[in-house]
């Protein structure tokens, strides 16, 4: 097994443009469902992904709430999103759970890792910087305003397409997009009376990403603080003072996740998932897992 196969990815290149959703160049997807014509829930794809799920997102998405009420779980963690709540997921987000209450409107909007856009770029640097949970945008009625006047904006150059401008069109409203999140952020964090994050919230989030990313290969925390420039006991001690929960559960529940997603597609053995995250034999891979779930990974595949 490619030691690169590890969750169900999902690219750019399984988006589809046909029908509402519309693609340019394996660069931008836009869908909604803000037409009672094109109700999410009658969507193939979006039951393809609830029966995939946990899977990772290997580019950049913005999922946007127009109305009603979404309840999110990605990257271990669980959001609600309510009207004007915009969700930026970086790319590698492990996606376990997206589900719309009745009459729900959504837009959704995925760009490709390599988007010449500087101001989006930064942005998503930002969110791994400065929040503690996924980047959740709360905006208001004339933030909505102005970023459905963008989207329809871009979903009418996308259909048109009159000239070879379209991606630097595109690209500019991109960046526009981006300002008026930060513009969010900016003006939420002032009416909260935000506090930037203490030198101890910036590890735990540092923490949190590194976990994220090399949790399948590493389970030591020695790893983490060798990653982070810290002792593993000071991570420790930051870690269980700054998140209420030991360092390992972090590192656990990650791994959890990672191997959940690989049995739940059902394309991997047992033993192929306990190769490819790093497990010296499958048997110690069996009782890792089933301290963490109450089954055991042959149980919680047959099952899933």
């Amino acid at each position: 097994m490619d030691s690169n196969e590890r969750l169900f990815e999902i690219t750019f290149a399984m988006m589809k443009d046909q029908k509402h959703k519309l693609m340019l160049d394996d660069f931008l997807y836009l869908n909604d469902n803000l037409s009672d014509e094109h109700p999410f829930v009658e969507d193939d794809e979006l039951k393809m992904a609830s029966q995939l799920m946990p899977m990772k997102f290997m580019f950049t998405m913005t999922v946007v709430c127009v109305k009603g009420c979404l309840h999110v779980n990605v990257n271990l963690m669980d959001i609600e999103m309510h009207e004007n709540d915009a969700l930026l997921l970086t790319p590698g987000s492990i996606l376990e759970r997206i589900e719309p209450e009745p009459d729900t409107k959504l837009l959704i909007m995925a760009f490709a890792n390599d988007i010449d856009n500087s101001a989006l770029n930064f942005a998503t640097a930002s969110v791994r910087k400065y929040f503690l949970r996924p980047a959740l945008f709360h905006g208001d009625k004339e933030d909505m305003e102005e970023l459905l006047g963008v989207y329809k904006l871009m979903r009418l150059i996308l259909t048109h397409r009159r000239n070879d401008y379209t991606r630097e069109k595109i690209e500019n409203l991109l960046k526009g997009l981006t300002l008026l999140f930060l513009g969010q952020k900016s003006r939420f964090e002032q009416e909260q009376n935000y506090q930037r994050p203490t030198r101890q919230e910036e590890i735990l989030l540092d923490f949190i990403q590194e976990v994220h990313d090399g949790c399948q290969e590493h389970r030591d925390l020695k790893y983490y603080a060798d990653r982070l420039c810290l002792s593993a006991s000071y991570l420790a001690h930051v870690v269980s003072e700054t998140s209420g929960r030991h360092a390992s559960e972090w590192i656990k529940d990650a791994v959890i996740l990672e191997a959940k997603a690989m049995l739940h597609k059902g394309s991997y053995t047992v033993q192929q998932v306990s190769l490819a995250l790093n497990f010296p034999n499958q048997s110690f891979f069996g009782k890792y897992f089933k301290s963490a779930v109450g089954v055991s990974p042959r149980q919680y595949q047959q099952n899933g």
